[in-house]
């Protein structure tokens, strides 16, 4: 059994990893409407809470871009650091960012920030998990049926492709 914790916004809160994930033991730690910065400002109390853990699953930055602000990755950055500063013999997996089926919100901006993150993992010996590429068409657009009618969050089949990744990943990295 391996302590997973996966952190981050209303994406990564709104589901049951645990239940999805029932041989390990899972904490969640999202919360609905967080930023990057917020994630940051608490990185303290997740530390003090979270005594030890096999891999960490960071999301975070979408709530940023749905506000026009992009200028996040060298406080991403920051938290990936302080994680695997923190909990060395963890493994820290950087999760992309999804696209969005907004029309106000370009998923080409959305790409050329996980390309910064990926690199960010890579500079920090993290690992990069790409779920954006399940999530879009040949075209780039968002498959709108892994969305709510929000075009943000998540349906329940949305849901499971992301879990059947990070399946994948756990499969692969344990």
């Amino acid at each position: 059994m391996q302590k997973l914790v996966f952190i981050g916004d209303s994406l990564t809160q709104w589901y049951g990893w645990q239940r999805r994930f029932p041989e390990h033991l899972v904490t969640n730690l999202g919360i609905s409407g967080e930023r990057v910065e917020a994630l940051l400002d608490r990185v303290p109390e997740v530390q003090t809470e979270i005594k030890s853990v096999d891999i960490i699953f960071i999301m975070t930055g979408i709530n940023n871009v749905a506000e026009g602000h992009y200028d996040f990755i060298i406080t991403y950055r920051e938290i990936v650091s302080s994680f695997a500063a923190r909990y060395q013999h963890a493994k820290v997996v950087v999760q992309s960012i999804l696209p969005i089926a907004l029309e106000w919100i370009d998923n080409a901006t959305i790409q050329t920030l996980n390309r910064q993150l990926e690199q960010v993992a890579r500079d920090l010996g993290a690992l990069y998990l790409d779920i954006y590429r399940l999530y879009v068409d040949a075209k780039g657009n968002a498959h709108t049926d892994l969305y709510l009618d929000d075009g943000a969050h998540l349906s329940g089949k949305g849901y499971e492709v992301w879990a059947n990744e990070v399946e994948r990943f756990l499969l692969a990295h344990t």
